[in-house]
């Protein structure tokens, strides 16, 4: 296509920061949150295609690719019309996230910077809580989605494939934020496996987390990330959602702190500093109903180019847009000071949707990730500037300077032409991008050495990463921009352009491209980028590419390092097509490939650690299984553990053996070729010693494959066997997650039963030192066979109730309840567990038979949790059912709860000592000073005796002038009980006091009324005395009317005591289900449940143990 070079040259300032919203959102179309698969049958944006805004002509100078850093071509503007029914690809809604907004809360006012002032009263805006929720669970889907196709190599997704899928889709900062939280929360969880109670406590208490670590493992699961979950990527994928939740608001809060204090955030990007893209104009945060970006692209434009005025990085704005930037600047960065230092000083940072907003619309290490679409935009906000992270910017970046009197490393050009080879984003050659990528990987080389907490994994324990020639080819292909190399004038531009190019707005920074290869290449362990690493980028980052998921092979870490010398490489290259010959699927190729394998032949061990058999065996292909068996191959060799000799083998995959992959990938005809060969059941168990990997047994009991589980059982396999952790921590001696454990973890109910009938094995006579300090056996009781099955159904026992731990936690109530139906016993937690996902899926005979099995919780297991999520869970069931066995079964517990021990008695208030009269001027008029007016009638007492009796008696006094001689009126208390509340203040006590039944009640109004505490609780104390299921409910609503909260107290434990009685009792059922209380502002089952929380905090939970009622 000829240069269309004839209208004159004109670019704005909004050709140059144009929105990389790539097409616009398609209405979303719902999806369900089971499938992490993004359908192609979207509708077309209406936003793409043509309606792009229009481009301006391309400029005729283009020296190098450091002019595309934020400059787009004229020929995007066609580009953009075959790109839109691309860009409307939108990542999976999710119907549920494993997280409630409650829970969000929690975690954000735990970490909140105590600088951003006080919470408000009604807690965080729900509003900008739910965006903050909604926002985040695309970065869920986002890593998800990485780790499912990571997971595809073994089938099984592990902490290391989450690790991975956060370092392919996050930032190197956000990442290394990520990575620490879930290294602290892992290790919190392994520490508490130690201990005794590791049953009785949910996961994300040991892991001192917020979000429920099961719920989140449930959600992987039913998401189908991998056939196989492990327990520790749940944790980490958990540790990694609250560490992005604490990162986003942290920077909104800090957003709206003064510079002063504020500082650039924790872990903020160049983005929220001079360089950002800012402005009331900014594009909204992209969503479904976004729109096409607006003017904020202007703004973002001067705020790039006052930034390279300033000293800042010039890579933020083409020379072209500097002058008419710069210019804006000043005037806009004062606004901008003046609105930040007035608000500053007048009210505290406010988390509002309209401030999440704002923070992610102008940080480019979130903006993206947080966007809709399918594919993942990098280093850019919304405006479409490109910025570097601070992790990454030399240029700002003091530390990266020498000691002190020494030259800097990089003069300030240097740094700059760095920053920019970090931006490029198109090049011309080959040779170009080369020397390009050779200053990126100069440049952060370095930078990870000094500074690990950036998180850029560039360097490999042999040393550093390099890129192999064909990775160079693929990555330049995707970058190639032909108008470039028109600079040539030699060379004539084409006549017809027959490729469809990238537009501009959808390429991203060379750094992205890195940042994705360098991940993939090290969760394969490799010392290289390959071509395959950088198509695997070109699928996060590019809008319709897409890639199949990396295959396990044997080149996979193959390298022929300059290290080496040549007869070395030379093996290797042997080795290497040896292996490429028998993965070729020719049998007649066998004896030719042996002999090229080395000295170790045919079970010759690749980079991975893994033999040609094992290769054989994940392909599931029978017949050169056969062969390899005919030739000799070694059924049991293991996956080696020894990373100084094989550093690329997966951890995951140590002491694995052909069999274990075999079943990894579901090959039942290998498996039963393998068996049939001698192959160890058990993989690499050897009898009587600690398993530190999974058992064949395991692998297929999670993955719920029946027929394979029945075929490993047929042959001897142990479901007892557990996996021991490297750091030694186990609870049993045969280690976590047994068959039992694995199938109930995934709920797989069918395999769960095919394990229970599985007959018992025989075990041997001698026990080890260890059983015998376990079972506390003496060593002259260990002969009689009894006693070898009783320490099997011990074993099994400890089996069982660790596979029921996780189904509760899981959310598998069925497979719970089928453990708890052959004997299992209920603890605290798996039986709260269990009833909350019973109420959750309004399961009533479920939850009438939950609620019946409380009684076989024994009191010495109740903990703080039974506080704190069991009473809010139970009154919330109470509240909401009608069903009246529930009711009744729900009392029950609540009285149990409550327990044997009296209700706190009320004890008398000893009057203070104060003026006293003789009972004698007891409404005498003789010497009288004062006289009250009540019904009509005088009642005649004296100001001395009063005025020391009470406030509310010295108020009324002092308000009546000394020389009137009218009557103080009371109102509201009848002659009879004024008259004894007059003659307790004569008497100097209650004990003269002859109070009627019916008079209680209005001398303890009158009492309130006039504040005579001694005389309020004697009255309280009769009350108490005659209470009973009739009237409670009486006294009850007259206590709170009166706000006599000790008798309220009281009456709410008589309620809790008797509560199995008065739930007959109409009265009582309307004061509990009558809108609880919302006439008279009342809640009843809110303060039943704090009166409860005490009662059993005293007797169940404190030192004392029942003695504090």
């Amino acid at each position: 296509m000829a240069r269309r070079g004839k209208k004159p040259v004109v670019r704005t300032l909004e050709d140059l920061t144009l929105d990389s919203g790539y097409g616009g959102a398609a209405d979303s179309v719902r999806s369900s949150n089971l499938s992490l698969c993004c359908s192609d049958s979207h509708p077309a944006s209406p936003y793409g295609g043509s309606c792009w805004p229009p481009l301006a002509d391309s400029m005729h100078s283009r020296h190098n690719s450091f002019d595309t850093v934020n400059t787009a071509l004229v020929e995007d503007s066609e580009g953009l019309d075959c790109a839109g029914q691309h860009c409307s690809r939108l990542l999976p809604d999710l119907d549920e996230v494993p997280w409630t907004l409650q829970e969000l809360e929690a975690l954000l006012l735990r970490s909140r910077d105590p600088r951003a002032g006080s919470v408000p009263p009604g807690g965080l805006p729900k509003d900008a809580l739910a965006k903050l929720s909604t926002l985040v669970s695309r970065a869920l889907v986002r890593i998800a989605k990485e780790a499912q196709r990571l997971s595809l190599r073994f089938a099984k997704c592990t902490k290391y494939e989450i690790q991975s899928a956060m370092e392919i889709v996050l930032s190197w900062g956000l990442a290394a934020h990520c990575t620490a939280a879930a290294l602290a929360a892992l290790s919190l969880y392994n520490m508490s496996s130690a201990g005794g109670d590791r049953l009785g406590r949910g996961k994300s208490a040991r892991c001192g987390l917020t979000f429920s670590v099961g719920r989140v493992y449930r959600w992987m699961v039913d998401s189908r990330v991998a056939l196989r979950i492990h327990e520790h990527a749940a944790i980490y994928l958990t540790a990694c959602m609250e560490s992005l939740f604490r990162d986003i608001y942290a920077r909104v809060v800090a957003s709206g702190l003064p510079r002063s204090c504020s500082g650039p955030g924790p872990g903020s990007s160049s983005s929220s500093g001079p360089g950002q893209g800012s402005g009331p104009g900014a594009a909204p945060v992209a969503d479904k109903e976004r729109e096409a970006p607006g003017g904020g692209a202007a703004s973002g434009g001067a705020c790039s180019a006052a930034s390279s005025a300033s000293g800042g990085s010039s890579c933020c704005a083409p020379p072209a847009a500097a002058a008419a930037a710069a210019a804006a600047a000043p005037q806009a960065a004062a606004a901008n000071h003046h609105h930040h230092h007035h608000h500053a000083l007048h009210e505290a940072p406010k988390f509002t949707v309209e401030t999440l907003e704002h923070t992610v619309n102008n940080d480019s290490e979130i903006w993206g990730l947080l966007q809709p679409y399918q594919h993942l935009i990098c280093g850019k906000n919304a405006s479409g500037v490109l910025c570097l992270p601070d992790s990454l910017n030399l240029h700002r970046d003091p530390q990266r300077t020498s000691k002190p009197g020494e030259l800097p490393m990089f003069s300030q050009s240097e740094l700059r032409t760095i920053e920019q080879s970090l931006l490029a984003t198109r090049v011309g050659s080959i040779a170009e991008l080369s020397d390009l990528v050779s200053r990126a990987m100069h440049h952060l080389q370095p930078l990870n050495a000094k500074h690990h907490g950036n998180g850029t994994p560039l360097h490999h324990k042999q040393g550093a990463l390099y890129w192999e020639p064909e990775a160079l080819y693929t990555l330049c292909y995707f970058m190639h921009c032909p108008q470039m190399e028109w600079e040539n004038p030699n060379v004539e531009p084409s006549k017809v352009n027959l490729q469809v190019e990238r537009p501009f707005l959808v390429l991203p920074p060379l750094m992205e491209w890195i940042r994705v290869a360098v991940a993939h290449a090290g969760h394969r362990r490799s010392f290289s980028m390959d071509s395959d690493d950088v198509r695997q980028a070109a699928r996060l980052l590019l809008p319709g590419v897409d890639c199949e998921p990396r295959q396990l092979r044997a080149d996979d870490c193959f390298c022929a390092s300059r290290k080496l010398d040549a007869v070395a490489i030379e093996a290797k290259f042997k080795q290497d097509l040896g292996f490429r010959m028998l993965n070729c699927g020719r049998t007649d190729l066998v004896k030719q490939a042996v002999s090229l394998l080395g000295p170790d032949g045919i079970n010759t061990m690749s980079e991975q650690g893994m033999t040609p058999l094992m290769y054989a065996c994940v392909r599931g292909d029978e017949a050169m299984v056969q062969m390899l068996l005919d030739a000799g191959a070694d059924l049991n060799v293991e996956v080696v553990s020894t990373p100084h000799k094989y550093p690329s083998v997966h951890p995951e995959t140590r002491h694995w053996t052909a069999l274990t992959f075999a079943v990894l990938h579901g090959h039942i005809p290998v498996v039963q070729l393998l068996l049939d060969a001698g192959a160890k059941v058990e993989g690499s168990v050897e009898h009587g010693e600690e398993n530190y990997s999974e058992t064949p047994l395991q692998l297929a009991a999670a993955v719920g494959n029946f027929e394979l589980v029945s075929l490993l059982l047929e042959r001897g396999a142990d479901p007892l066997i557990g996996t021991m952790y490297r750091n030694g921590i186990s609870t049993t001696p045969q280690g976590d997650m047994n068959s039992f454990s694995q199938a109930a973890a995934h709920g797989h109910r069918n395999v769960f039963r095919k394990l229970l009938a599985q007959p018992e094995k025989e075990k041997s006579d001698i026990l080890s030192l260890e059983e015998i300090l376990a079972e506390g056996t003496d060593l002259a009781e260990t002969a009689p066979p009894p006693l070898c099955a009783s320490r099997n159904s011990k074993a099994k026992l400890r089996a069982l109730r660790e596979a029921m731990y996780h189904s509760a936690e899981h959310g598998y109530v069925d497979v719970t309840i089928d453990i708890r139906s052959i004997g299992v016993p209920w603890t605290l937690h798996t039986w709260l567990e269990s009833l909350r996902i019973a109420f959750q899926q309004h399961r009533r005979p479920l939850i009438q038979c939950l609620l019946k099995e409380f009684k076989t919780i024994q009191e010495e297991e109740y903990t703080e949790e039974l506080v704190t999520q069991g009473l809010p869970l139970m009154f919330e069931i109470l509240k909401a059912s009608k069903n009246e066995v529930i009711s009744q079964q729900l009392c029950v517990i609540f009285t149990h709860c409550y327990g044997p021990y009296p209700i706190p008695k009320l004890t008398e208030i000893k009057r203070k000592q104060t003026s006293r009269l003789d009972p004698h001027f007891l409404n005498n008029k003789e010497m009288s000073d004062v006289t009250f007016l009540v019904e009509g009638r005088p009642f005649y007492a004296h100001k001395v005796l009063l005025f020391t009796a009470s406030p509310r008696f010295k108020a009324l006094l002092s308000n009546k002038p000394t020389n009137d001689n009218t009557c103080i009126e009371i109102g509201y208390v009848k002659y009879p009980i004024f008259q004894l509340v007059m003659q307790y203040l004569y008497y100097g006590g209650p004990e003269s006091l002859l109070i009627k039944n019916n008079e209680i009640m209005e001398l303890l109004s009158a009492a309130k009324f006039f504040q005579l505490e001694a005389l309020q609780r004697h009255c309280e104390i009769i009350c108490a005395k005659s209470i009973n299921t009739d009237n409670c409910v009486d006294i009850y609503n007259h206590a709170k009317f009166l706000g006599v909260m000790e008798l309220s107290a009281y009456c709410e434990g008589y309620f809790l005591k008797n509560m199995m009685v008065l739930i007959e009792n109409e009265a009582f059922k309307q004061l509990l289900y009558d809108k609880n209380g919302e006439g008279t502002g009342q809640d009843v089952l809110q303060d039943l449940q704090r009166t409860l929380a005490i009662r059993i905090q005293s007797i169940h939970l404190s030192s004392s143990k029942g003695s504090v009622v």
